[in-house]
């Protein structure tokens, strides 16, 4: 089976599992190639509804095709969108997304580690709606700002303020909270005021800053 005949079978698998979804979030797992996204050595497994490693250290990992998919449905990510998005580690998350908010929509992505800024830059070149970020997403200067929906890869204790301040109205965040048990939690600006619901069980690598 080719890799894109087994992206579609994962496609029908999640949507079956999990969804339902939108059909265009489906149609990005499918188009987007998760096989250029990973090490060498875990190409065979590209395909497969797992997160895979990124680094030897166990720091990055590209996570499983149907956590992207979580968020994305909570954020309601859609064409003409405008996403930033906190650890792009080797640019998957943020090639799907580019896909979905197709030419007229727009992606930041943020990655602090030296490496994977220099990987993600590399595969999401052909890209012309991403840009990637070399700085540490939970500074201050990475906040979200314009951007209407905003998407965290890594797991905190709590959502940054800094994060929730720059939240524009009617914008939404969704990022993974907890240490050992983790919640996605969505955060979403009505009327000036920033409300939080908790949704699905997750597993994500811990935030890597210093903060």
């Amino acid at each position: 089976m080719t890799f894109a005949s087994q992206r579609s079978q994962l496609a029908i698998a999640i949507d079956r599992d999990l969804g339902p979804f939108d059909p265009r979030h489906l149609e990005a797992l499918v188009a987007v190639p998760r096989e250029r996204f990973v090490r060498p050595a875990d190409v065979e497994r590209s395909a497969a509804d797992m997160p895979l490693p990124l680094d030897d250290e166990g720091l990055a990992t590209i996570s499983a095709p149907h956590a992207y998919l979580l968020s994305f449905r909570l954020l309601a990510l859609g064409p003409g969108d405008s996403l930033l998005e906190f650890g792009a580690g080797s640019g998957y998350g943020a090639a799907l997304a580019a896909f979905i908010v197709g030419s007229e929509g727009r992606v930041v992505t943020v990655e602090i580690d030296d490496t994977l800024f220099a990987w993600a830059r590399e595969t999401l070149a052909d890209q012309p709606n991403v840009e990637v970020r070399r700085g540490d997403a939970t500074e201050a200067g990475t906040a979200p700002g314009s951007a209407t929906k905003v998407v965290a890869t890594f797991a905190v204790d709590a959502l940054p303020p800094a994060w929730l301040d720059a939240l524009p109205e009617g914008g939404k965040l969704v990022a993974p909270v907890g240490g050992r048990e983790q919640k996605l939690v969505l955060a979403t600006r009505r009327h000036g005021t920033v409300a939080q619901t908790t949704h699905a069980a997750v597993r994500y690598v811990k935030n890597r800053s210093g903060s």
